[in-house]
């Protein structure tokens, strides 16, 4: 038996949007399944049960809400006010859009104890404008304006494109200048995004490109810039020592109605939080079983001397690109010169005795 070293549930309690972003992985099928509060209540009490049998600390836990944009549900606060009568034991934040915020709003979330929130920017506000719709990048500076005013941390989360590559050393410095910490992502092409943007993928060496400027801004003190979990690859950079996919392992995704996913950007269904709990589908779901079984991964990757701190990349991509989470990230540029064919299959790595897991993840029960 095992138990996760932390747990971070993000938590789409809406698909519904104010915006319509390019890149977006709006799945229209939960526009018509978005559960009431009181079972999203229910689902919050399975999260407090489940972290106090792993008896997990306050720092090691974390409920990301977000959407579609959460701030569209008029009962946002309402669940926010149960994470408030808990927060001595989970830490809680919100991924939105920036546009809602308000004085008025920004004051409740002060109130209620939110630890973080994060805000998306695409870049320059010619480029913000492009992707996120127009006047989006003044509402976006304001609401960051009015959560710092009040001293809630705020992270940057922006997710870099063709469209959007030549932009990221100005959202460094402007995360420099506004006093945030500062997020890149890669594009994943999945929901609205697939259709609309695939052509706008990285390159291998775009993707190299980007990390290396990355990993030089890091070296400015005042700059707190990471890469999330996507940056397997990196492995073979520097002496990087990638975060790499907690999926399956210290994280899952809910979404609108209740479905548990690894990730939002994985969407392999897993199992169902008003059916079944939490311990249930950590520990039954066939699909987290086989993402933890870093055995399943694909040969090629387990023949690469980074395979240890690597694990084949971002799954996720992988997923979106090759329809198997399995299968190279197909932005290594070790793999890779070009975008490879979206139609190639890959071979399972060999079969052990025994599961073979992540242990940076896990603990022994």
């Amino acid at each position: 038996m095992f138990k996760p070293r932390s747990f971070h549930l993000q938590w789409h309690i809406t698909e519904r949007c104010n915006l319509r972003c390019k890149h977006c992985y709006l799945d229209p099928i939960f526009l018509k399944s978005e559960l009431s509060l009181q079972k999203l209540i229910n689902i919050f009490e399975k999260y407090i049960e489940q972290i106090k049998i792993w008896g997990l600390p306050k720092q090691a836990t974390r409920i990301s809400f977000t959407g579609g944009e959460p701030l569209v549900r008029k009962d946002f606060f309402e669940l926010l006010k149960k994470c408030y009568e808990n927060r001595d034991i989970i830490q809680y934040g919100i991924l939105t859009n920036g546009t809602l915020l308000n004085n008025n709003i920004v004051g409740k979330f002060k109130k209620l104890g939110v630890s973080y929130i994060q805000v998306s920017l695409e870049g320059t506000e010619k480029t913000n404008d492009y992707i996120r719709g127009k006047g989006t990048f003044k509402k976006i500076i304001q609401a960051i304006k009015l959560l710092k005013k009040v001293g809630i941390p705020v992270n940057i989360s922006m997710t870099v494109s063709k469209l959007n590559l030549k932009d990221v050393s100005a959202v460094i410095d402007l995360s420099r200048e506004m006093g945030t910490s500062l997020g890149i992502r890669r594009f994943v092409p999945t929901g609205r995004g697939k259709k609309e943007m695939q052509e706008s993928l990285l390159s291998p060496f775009e993707v190299k490109k980007l990390f290396l400027e990355v990993l030089r801004a890091q070296k400015d003190p005042s700059l707190k810039i990471g890469m999330g979990c996507e940056d397997g690859i990196l492995a073979q950079e520097m002496h990087y020592l990638p975060l790499g996919c907690s999926a399956g392992y210290a994280s899952f995704t809910v979404v609108p109605n209740g479905d548990v996913y690894p990730c939002r950007k994985l969407p392999i269904y897993s199992g169902n939080l008003l059916k079944q709990s939490f311990s249930e589908i950590y520990y039954n779901s066939e699909p987290l079983q086989k993402l933890r079984n870093l055995n399943n991964i694909n040969n090629d990757c387990q023949s690469c001397p980074y395979f240890n701190e690597c694990h084949g990349g971002a799954k996720c991509v992988s997923y979106a690109y090759f329809g198997d989470s399995f299968a190279p990230d197909p932005q290594c540029w070790r793999l890779f010169q070009e975008l490879p064919d979206t139609k190639l299959k890959w071979k399972s790595g060999q079969k052990k005795e025994k599961e073979r897991m992540d242990q940076k993840w896990i603990d022994e029960a």
